[in-house]
């Protein structure tokens, strides 16, 4: 089973791309729509986390369940600070 947002290669053939030019330039164009992917739903995760911390839940708590340490999600929030409103 294929992870969600996984490209495998192999599916470039099935829709007739021959040519390794056209392969590398289609690779890109998903490598730029996954990077703006990762983007949006970054800055979704830290809307989420500042209104779990408004909630007065803590940052611990809050990074147990996403699966990282305290210090890198407080890290990414300080990073994206003009996302605060």
């Amino acid at each position: 089973m294929q992870d969600m947002g996984e490209v495998l290669i192999e599916n470039l053939d099935t829709v007739g791309v021959d040519d390794d030019l056209k392969k590398v330039k289609l690779l890109t164009q998903m490598m730029r729509e996954h990077q703006n992917s990762v983007i949006r739903l970054g800055q979704q995760r830290r809307s989420i986390v500042r209104r779990l911390r408004q909630r007065r839940i803590p940052y611990r708590q809050i990074a147990e369940w996403c699966g990282v340490t305290d210090q890198a999600l407080f890290a990414d929030l300080r990073k994206h600070p003009e996302e605060e409103a």
